[in-house]
């Protein structure tokens, strides 16, 4: 296998946390320094950010397909065979089951399953939550004008099931803030300020990225 290809392999999980990291630094700035980059848009960030996941999503289909064809002869047999009848489906997909009856019919299969089956789950739970927040930002207040949009980016760049760590601890942050921030200005004379809830998701995204299969672990 060639050397960068099998590097890449190697420590693909350890790159993309890091393209994530500096990704979410870019998102960072823009929250709370958005002079400094001007010429980066929320709508810019939701398009690389997707676009990130369909390309990523690409890669790691190709590199599985490029494993097996240098692998055993097992392996190569997988490439070119259909799915079996005997694979259960659920129900309510029983009707795509004819999508699979072709020579490369095991492999989509796989790969469907293992890779692009979380980033379309991740990519539905985003999208429902996002015009969840919309809806709450129109009668309840709490965001930023862009507020709903910035979380729809932390969640993509939360992945899947780092969402469900991200939306769970951001709540928490801003729920134990508001109370404190609340009981201690009590007794103040002039209205507290206006807080947004932002920036705490983007602290629970860094959360997320960092220690989600730790998390759920102990949760599961």
């Amino acid at each position: 296998m060639n050397t960068i290809l099998k590097f890449i392999f190697s420590n693909l999980n350890a790159i993309i946390l890091v393209i994530w990291f500096l990704f979410l630094i870019i998102v960072t700035i823009r929250f709370f320094r958005p002079n400094w980059v001007k010429n980066i848009s929320y709508k810019k960030l939701l398009l690389i950010v997707l676009g990130f996941h369909i390309v990523y999503g690409i890669f790691i289909t190709w590199g599985q397909y490029y494993v097996w064809a240098k692998g055993s002869g097992v392996t190569k047999v997988l490439l070119h065979l259909p799915l079996s009848s005997q694979v259960p489906f659920p129900h309510f997909l029983e009707w795509s089951r004819f999508i699979f009856e072709n020579n490369i019919g095991y492999f989509s299969y796989y790969v469907l399953g293992r890779f692009w089956s979380s980033i379309f789950i991740l990519f539905f739970t985003s999208l429902i939550l996002y015009f969840i927040f919309k809806i709450w930002k129109s009668y309840r207040g709490g965001f930023s004008e862009e507020g709903p949009l910035l979380l729809f980016i932390l969640m993509l760049v939360s992945g899947w099931p780092g969402i469900i760590v991200s939306v769970a601890l951001g709540f928490i942050f801003a729920t134990l803030f508001f109370i404190f921030y609340f009981v201690k200005n009590m007794k103040d004379k002039n209205p507290p300020k206006v807080i947004f809830i932002e920036g705490f998701f983007i602290l629970s995204t860094l959360i997320a990225l960092l220690f989600t299969k730790v998390i759920m672990f102990y949760m599961l």
